[in-house]
């Protein structure tokens, strides 16, 4: 957000594009914004960009991804510098990488590695149709790129103008706008509605599971049996409500990670090997007992969900109004209600 201030303030162009989350889907824009993902920083990204504009050379400078030889992590003039201190000294030794060169070794960190071994897998695949040159000069080497001093570049790739005009891109006209704002007005809305429905349903059968699991306390082993199956299959309809992707697509983007992990924490009560009656009542109520837990967050994580949805519609209704268009909202209302 402060970064879009800044630009605007400043009387910047700009672009924003969206990332390949299941929102952006939901919302059914995909037709007419290419999304980016997994772009773990600018080169990365500039990376992509430029394989998907059809380029035959692209060209690394800057991309040393490795401590220099006096163990500095940027350049001496890197406003950051001391967010870095001691890092060397935590990373020495453990992510040693060939050379820029391949004369030696150099000291390198946990997250460069990760930055060159994603730039090596997508090398491997593009290095057939597209020449890749790195000009750094130094750090770590790059596997799958062609190392090339960058005067060299210069006087070889970049030493004449290139007649490669782009068609120039025009953006949507006003209608097509309308049509999708208000489109995706609709979704939201919808998804809005969605999380107050759902999260009522959810807090219901949260409410009366846990009142049949206070009510095991005072039952015997053999009396619980048909109860906590009973339990267990309500838990279970449950999380096929959950699991139904066509139905849960706008709430995925929030809940995924906290249902892998889910999985992960259920997987200390898998391995639980019972000996006696007593001890599978026991797994059984820890089984019980973790899911409603999970229920609990799930609950706020579609609140927070709600919440944020019901605060960042404003904007787009506000901008809906400027281009006349209350007719269509109070339609869109009037349906969803």
């Amino acid at each position: 957000k402060e970064v879009i201030e800044f630009l605007e303030r400043n009387n910047r162009e700009y672009m924003l594009v969206p990332r390949a989350y299941d929102f952006f889907y939901y919302l059914n824009l995909a037709k007419y914004f290419q999304p980016i993902d997994g772009m773990v920083s600018v080169a990365h990204m500039n990376y992509w960009l430029a394989k998907f504009l059809s380029h035959k050379n692209i060209i690394f400078i800057g991309q040393d991804l490795a401590y220099s030889k006096d163990q500095s992590s940027h350049a001496k003039d890197f406003i950051h510098e001391k967010l870095h201190e001691g890092h060397f000294q935590k990373d020495e030794n453990l992510f040693t990488s060939i050379a820029y060169g391949g004369k030696g070794e150099v000291e390198s960190s946990y997250f460069w590695k990760l930055f060159r071994e994603i730039f090596e897998k997508w090398i491997s695949h593009d290095n057939n149709f597209i020449n890749i040159y790195n000009c750094t000069e130094g750090g770590a080497r790059i596997k799958g790129t062609i190392e090339k001093p960058f005067l060299w570049a210069c006087e070889n790739l970049l030493g004449k103008d290139l007649n490669k005009p782009f068609p120039k891109l025009n953006p949507l006209n006003i209608n097509k706008q309308n049509e999708l704002m208000l489109k995706a007005y609709n979704k939201i809305y919808k998804s809005i509605y969605h999380c107050k429905d759902f999260n009522k349903k959810l807090l219901q059968e949260y409410n009366e599971i846990k009142e049949l699991y206070l009510t095991l306390e005072n039952l015997q082993i053999e009396e619980s049996k048909e109860l906590l199956n009973f339990i267990i299959q309500k838990i279970d309809t449950i999380k096929y409500q959950i699991d139904d992707a066509k139905n849960m697509q706008d709430l995925y983007e929030i809940l995924g990670p906290l249902l892998v992990q889910f999985e992960l924490n259920l997987a200390r009560i898998y391995v639980l090997n019972p000996k006696t009656p007593e001890d599978s009542f026991n797994k059984s109520l820890i089984w019980i007992k973790e899911h409603l837990e999970w229920i609990e967050m799930i609950y706020g994580h579609i609140q927070a969900q709600e919440n944020a949805l019901f605060e960042n519609i404003i904007p787009l209704e506000q901008k809906l109004k400027e281009r006349k268009m209350q007719k269509y909202l109070r339609r869109i209302k009037n349906a969803n209600k």
